[in-house]
């Protein structure tokens, strides 16, 4: 960001470029806000997990399912649940459609 602000400070004869930078900078801002849930806010892991959470599956199902330990995947539940500022499955789940990460 500090080399477009370098450029920009460089060459001000670029116009509508600098208007443009300067909304996709606002935009990525907002975007990596790392208080802002989302799918960027997910690591892969999780998001592998997010649209089992869907089914009706235990936790040792889910365990089964995903090759990993029932404590993993508790660990993961509570880490999506946190980021996505839910409480439960139901509540995660719902909240990553309204944020269009799982689409189930």
């Amino acid at each position: 960001m500090q080399e477009i602000d370098e450029i920009l400070g460089r060459f001000p004869d670029l116009a509508t470029l600098v208007g443009e930078v300067k909304q996709l900078k606002a935009r990525l801002g907002k975007e990596h806000d790392p208080n802002t849930p989302g799918a960027s806010a997910l690591t892969t892991a999780e998001l592998r997990l997010l649209p089992l959470l869907c089914t009706h599956l235990t936790v040792p199902e889910l365990a089964t399912e995903l090759l990993l330990s029932p404590h993993t995947i508790k660990s993961q539940m509570r880490s999506i649940y946190r980021k996505l500022d839910a409480t439960n499955r139901h509540q995660a789940v719902t909240r990553a459609r309204e944020l269009e990460i799982i689409d189930t």
